[in-house]
């Protein structure tokens, strides 16, 4: 197995060992929400529609606007950091879900539903990067895109290669590939200092 594919197993093992703890169905504080089924609303994703009662609504009229979403990228962005990180992460992932859907049921392409995809793709990047020193959340919030890149309907959006071009790509693909980098990079700098202290010795306290 890969260096990359090690630290992407390990995440998805602790995220799976915590919605096994919890169950999708039971709301539970501290918890990520998965988004439901075709036609399923699960009760864990009660306390995130009270939360973010002004998204949800708009959601449910068939329209999202950036006053209705506002509070909820907020918190998305401050990652592990925010006041309500799991019930952010499970509103957006909901919403990403539904939005994909009505992306792909219509003929046309609608520039403002791929707008707030690619935006949201933005915001589970930043989510991760900014919350190194939670690895349980970094789980989560890697458990969460994996679903939706595998779930979700394939919509095609602008996305980043790994030469930092512009590409097109399928919805959370990109995010995916940023996130396995980013752990490629935390696993380099782990090896560098342990190759130091193995060096130069570690200072006592």
């Amino acid at each position: 197995m890969t260096p990359r594919h090690a630290s992407g197993a390990a995440l998805l093992a602790l995220a799976l060992t915590a919605r096994a703890s919890v169950g999708a169905d039971a709301p539970a504080p501290g918890a990520y929400c998965p988004f439901p089924k075709q036609g399923e609303t699960p009760r864990c994703l009660e306390p995130a529609q009270d939360e973010y009662r002004e998204f949800f609504t708009a959601l449910a009229a068939g329209e999202v606007r950036d006053d209705d979403v506002a509070k909820l990228e907020q918190d998305v962005a401050s990652g592990s950091s925010s006041d309500t990180p799991y019930l952010a992460l499970s509103s957006l992932s909901y919403g990403y879900y539904r939005l994909a859907e009505r992306a792909a049921a219509r003929a046309g392409e609608d520039p403002a539903v791929i707008a707030r995809l690619q935006r949201w793709n933005a915001l589970l990047a930043r989510a991760y990067d900014v919350s190194e020193r939670d690895p349980h959340y970094r789980a989560v919030v890697h458990e969460a895109t994996q679903d939706l890149h595998e779930r979700a309907p394939r919509v095609l959006l602008q996305c980043s290669d790994p030469a930092g071009g512009i590409t097109e790509c399928n919805s959370t693909e990109a995010v995916l590939r940023g996130f396995n980098r980013a752990g490629e990079r935390v696993g380099l700098r782990g090896a560098i200092a342990r190759l130091i202290e193995r060096i130069f010795g570690k200072d006592d306290p």
